[in-house]
Parts: C-alpha cells; sequence; structure tokens
C-alpha cells in the first residue's frame, strides 16, 4: 500500500467511527427526551389527581396541627387543589404539544402549590417548635421535606425547559 492508500483507509476509518458515534449520541439524545417528556407527563398526572383529592378532604381534612398554616390560605383546601389541578392539565396539553413556554407556566403553578405546601407544613414545624401550638398538636417533621424535594425536581425541569428555549431561540437565529 501506498501512503495514500493508507491515509484514506485511516480517513474512512475515523468517519466510519464518527458515523457511529453520532447515531449512539442521536440516539441517547432522543431516550432522554423521550424520558424528560414521560416524566413530564407523570406530573400533570399526579397533579390532575392530587389536586382535586386536597380539595375533596374538605375543612376537617386540614384541621391537623400539620395544616395550621396551609389553613389561613382563603379558600383552602378547594382553591388550592384547584391551583394544583390546573396546573396539571396545563401541563399535560402542553407536553402534548410540545408548547415549551407553556410547559414552563404550568410547572410554576404546580411548583407554586409544592412550595406552598412545604412551607406552610414547615412554618408548622416552627409554630409548634416555638410554642405556637400545644405539645400534643406537634406537627409533621418530614412532610416539609417531601414536598420540597418535589419542588427541587419541578425546579430542574424549568431549568431544562429554560435551556431548550434559548437553543431553540438561538436556532431560529
Amino acid at each position: 500500500m501506498t501512503g495514500r492508500e493508507d491515509a484514506l483507509d485511516a480517513l474512512a476509518e475515523t468517519l466510519d467511527a464518527l458515523d457511529e458515534h453520532l447515531k449512539v449520541s442521536d440516539a441517547t439524545v432522543r431516550r432522554s427526551e423521550a424520558n424528560r417528556l414521560t416524566i413530564l407527563h407523570c406530573h400533570a398526572l399526579f397533579a390532575m389527581v392530587v389536586g382535586p383529592l386536597f380539595a375533596s378532604i374538605g375543612a376537617r381534612g386540614i384541621s391537623g396541627p400539620t395544616f395550621a398554616v396551609v389553613r389561613l390560605i382563603p379558600g383552602t383546601p378547594y382553591s388550592v387543589g384547584s391551583l394544583l389541578a390546573a396546573g396539571g392539565l396545563i401541563l399535560a396539553v402542553a407536553t402534548w404539544f410540545r408548547a415549551v413556554r407553556w410547559e414552563m407556566v404550568a410547572l410554576w403553578i404546580v411548583l407554586s402549590w409544592y412550595a406552598i405546601i412545604s412551607l406552610s407544613f414547615g412554618a408548622a414545624v416552627f409554630l409548634w417548635l416555638g410554642g405556637g401550638m400545644p405539645d400534643e398538636a406537634k406537627p409533621s417533621v418530614y412532610a416539609p421535606f417531601v414536598y420540597a424535594h418535589v419542588g427541587v425536581v419541578l425546579a430542574v425541569h424549568l431549568a431544562t425547559l429554560r435551556k431548550i428555549r434559548r437553543q431553540q431561540r438561538k436556532a431560529a437565529s
């Protein structure tokens, strides 16, 4: 073989390897996108289920010490449950149609519900620790963290959507 043939063979191997790398990268990106959309649909579904369930507990259902602060929100549990359900519905439709801006709006709504509940449950713990509630009315200490961690996950989704929108705008210009 000549030096030229060796160079062409090496170039062909490099291009084949590049082609294979691009195929694997493309498959990875598609799988990641499908997983992200599935997770968004799950958030939407659970919000549409949990919202009405939260509203259905009624005034007696939020009489416990953990709900001491959330009870101060006008119309609770109906207003707070409706907020979550509406966010879930918007998220479901926006994700189905890949309307990134509306996905972001919906995630903010759903995130606000988790923040309200987490902060309210956390405030109840601080009220109890500060002596603002009787000892036998001890609120759930773990509950604020349960809702806060879901809020963090939603914030990560929002950051991802912001990056996607930025990339879309960049590609369009």
